[in-house]
């Protein structure tokens, strides 16, 4: 999935390039992402942890779509722009540690539209719409738990699903079922469209077909027999939250998990930059927390290096180490964090690869 990216405000070069003024304009965009770390696990009833993650990044006039696939990076898990939701719509936000329930509760509102957690999707949805396609959901799942074992092991079988430019929802219907193994009838429900490219982590054979049809109030009902498209029915009631206390405007709770989850996260950080080295260095620090930043002004000045030297750095998704390695190393710098404080000095390189005073 394609990862945050944000341009950043060029100060100026020269011998003031260093003021407060510049400093307050450099912006830095970057955010929280899902890999391999030490393991967090969630009580049966706990909230989704892609909800609570805390986010830290801007955008600027991103088409909602592309902006959900920033969200998705930081969700763990597909976020889907319903059909009907205005693609046009642009999202501007600077957020700074808010959860990402409460963000993406903000950029429906922009569209007139609401979240709704699935299993294993987020959907922005017209409001009109909320509730229709976890009803549809649950019926799934319980039609799916009464079906002989090869056909219930068929279609809860996980598999990436991606598709390019202006696919017709019906061909993707009809592929996945067919490779899947699976008959399903009524195709001709589905209207004539075309979607945009798409690229999806592994998602359920049976998740995967309502995925689509869900954007034309569909769904497949699955007996023995096979399955069937049949519409979804508006809800009769208000879904119940599964933790009120951890509820948000706008943001209905995911539906409970059956046991313990699993969930690995890492901090992954995204940044586009030209600027000063002492003033990237700067924000940088705030960003991470830091007190501030040390600079070897005499070290730098043997290398003929001065602190207003101008860095361009452009790197999706690394680590802490590998961001500050993207600034620094460049310039035949090292750095390290000494407490609460980055250091930065010119220096031979560690056993480790990162540079160090």
């Amino acid at each position: 999935m394609p990862a945050l990216t944000r341009r950043v405000a060029h100060p100026t070069a020269g011998r003031d390039a260093a003021s407060p003024r510049h400093v307050a304009a450099l912006a830095i965009a970057f955010a929280l992402g899902l890999a391999a770390a030490a393991p967090v696990v969630l009580a049966a009833d706990a909230p989704a942890i892609g909800l609570d993650a805390a986010v830290q990044a801007s955008w600027t006039r991103l088409p909602v779509r592309q902006w959900a696939d920033r969200a998705a990076t930081i969700a763990g898990m597909p976020v889907i722009v319903d059909r009907r939701v205005d693609p046009g719509t642009a999202v501007t936000l600077d957020c700074r540690g808010e959860p990402l329930g409460d963000v993406l509760a903000r950029v429906a509102a922009l569209a007139d539209a609401r979240v709704e957690p699935l299993e294993s999707t987020i959907r922005i949805v017209p409001a009109s719409r909320v509730g229709f396609a976890r009803g549809g959901e649950a019926a799934r799942e319980a039609a799916v738990a009464k079906l002989p074992p090869a056909m219930r092991k068929a279609l809860r079988a996980r598999v990436a699903w991606s598709w390019p430019e202006a696919s017709r929802p019906r061909d993707l219907v009809a592929d996945a079922a067919s490779s899947g193994g699976m008959v399903v009838t009524g195709l001709d429900a589905i209207p004539h469209d075309h979607f945009p490219a798409a690229s999806l982590p592994p998602l359920s054979l049976a998740e995967r077909l309502d995925l689509v049809l869900a954007h034309f109030d569909l769904r497949v009902e699955w007996t023995a027999a096979g399955g069937a498209i049949v519409p979804l029915v508006a809800p009769d009631r208000e879904l119940p939250a599964t933790n009120t206390a951890s509820r948000r405007p706008g943001v209905p709770e995911p539906p409970r998990r059956n046991g313990k989850k699993t969930v690995t996260v890492r901090d992954v950080y995204t940044l586009r930059v030209e600027a000063p080295l002492d003033q990237a260095l700067d924000a940088i620090a705030a960003r991470l927390g830091l007190a501030g930043v040390q600079i070897d002004r005499e070290s730098l000045a043997a290398r003929g290096i001065a602190p207003g030297e101008i860095v361009r750095v452009d790197v999706r998704e690394v680590s802490r180490d590998a961001l500050l390695d993207a600034i620094v190393k460049p310039l035949g710098l090292g750095w390290k964090i000494d407490g609460d404080r980055l250091r930065v000095a010119a220096a031979p390189a560690d056993a480790t690869g990162a540079e160090k005073p």
